[in-house]
């Protein structure tokens, strides 16, 4: 019972850190939108971002948020790119984290 109580305790911890990210994430992501420049060149952390974002998540998530910081002060392309990077990040760690959460309250891992 204690192994649940603390499994549950560590979902809602880990929602609760992704969340306000996300909507940073969000705010970051329109205002690269609105800056970005195709004509300067692209961000080579959006195109980081994009592949940890499939291969690692939460260092997507990390390459992604860098990413829009980049071209929101320098203005860069690459806002789609890093956009995607960042949901797609999102998406598969949540994924992870509930795969998680169901193997140890299902005892998969026992």
């Amino acid at each position: 019972m204690n192994s649940e109580i603390a499994a549950l305790g560590v979902f809602v911890l880990c929602i609760a850190i992704l969340i306000p990210l996300a909507i940073l994430g969000y705010h970051q992501s329109k205002r690269a939108r609105a800056v970005s420049d195709d004509e300067i060149g692209s961000s080579f952390l959006a195109g980081v971002a994009f592949l940890f974002a499939f291969l690692a998540s939460p260092l997507g998530i990390l390459f992604a948020h860098l990413a829009l910081r980049q071209i929101i002060r320098t203005g860069v392309a690459g806002a789609r790119l890093a956009t995607a990077a960042l949901w797609v990040a999102y998406a598969l760690t949540l994924l992870q984290l509930v795969a998680l959460l169901w193997g140890s309250l299902t005892g998969y891992f026992r």
